[in-house]
Order: structure tokens, then sequence, then C-alpha cells
């Protein structure tokens, strides 16, 4: 695989993201941290499970283009970001993301 692709998928904050990416890239995402996070625990390696903190870039990555084919403002972007911070909320958060209606004109975000 391109390691640009792999960067683009990930890790940039541009643009929008349609429900089913979204949903495909955040599993990966969120089974690569809780794999890491169990293989840490499991081997008493508090590094290992601090290491899996890396992957929330990606979340948030993920997370702001989704906001973005929404057609969220910046402020309500904001509040989704940090609803996927607090434990309960951030269920609620990425039911919202997962089940979010795309804005199906083209908007600021391309």
């Amino acid at each position: 695989m391109d390691s640009f692709k792999l960067i683009n998928d990930f890790l940039t904050f541009n643009g929008r993201l349609e429900k089913k990416p979204f949903i495909r890239r955040y599993l990966i995402v969120f089974v690569l941290t809780y794999a890491l996070m169990t293989i840490g625990r499991a081997m008493n390696m508090p590094l290992l499970v601090a290491a899996s903190s890396v992957f929330v870039i990606p979340q948030m990555s993920l997370a702001v283009r989704r906001c973005h084919d929404i057609g969220l403002s910046w402020a309500k972007t904001v509040l989704v970001l940090v609803g996927l911070i607090i434990p309960l909320v951030s269920l609620v958060s990425l039911v919202f993301l997962c089940w979010g209606k795309s804005d199906p004109y083209r908007n600021q975000f391309g």
C-alpha cells in the first residue's frame, strides 16, 4: 500500500468522509487501539498501553472529516470532538457520526 494514501486516509483533517468509509476506517483504528492496549496489559507493559494513545489523532482526523461531510460548523465540530473524549458521551457522538446524513451538495469542505 502506498504510504501517502495511508497517511491521507488516517491523518489528514481536510476534505470530507462519507458514512461507510468512516465506519470502516474508525473500526480499523478502534481494533488497533484495543489490540495494543490488551497486549500491553497482558504483558504488563505500561509503555505499550500509553503508546495506544497515538491512535487518538487518527480518530480525531476521521471525526473532523465526517463532520465536514455532514456540514457542521467549527463550533459543532469541536463539541463532537470533545464528546468523543468523554466516556459515555463518546457513544452518542459516535452514533451521531455514523448515522448523520451527509450533505448531498457541495459545501465549503468539498
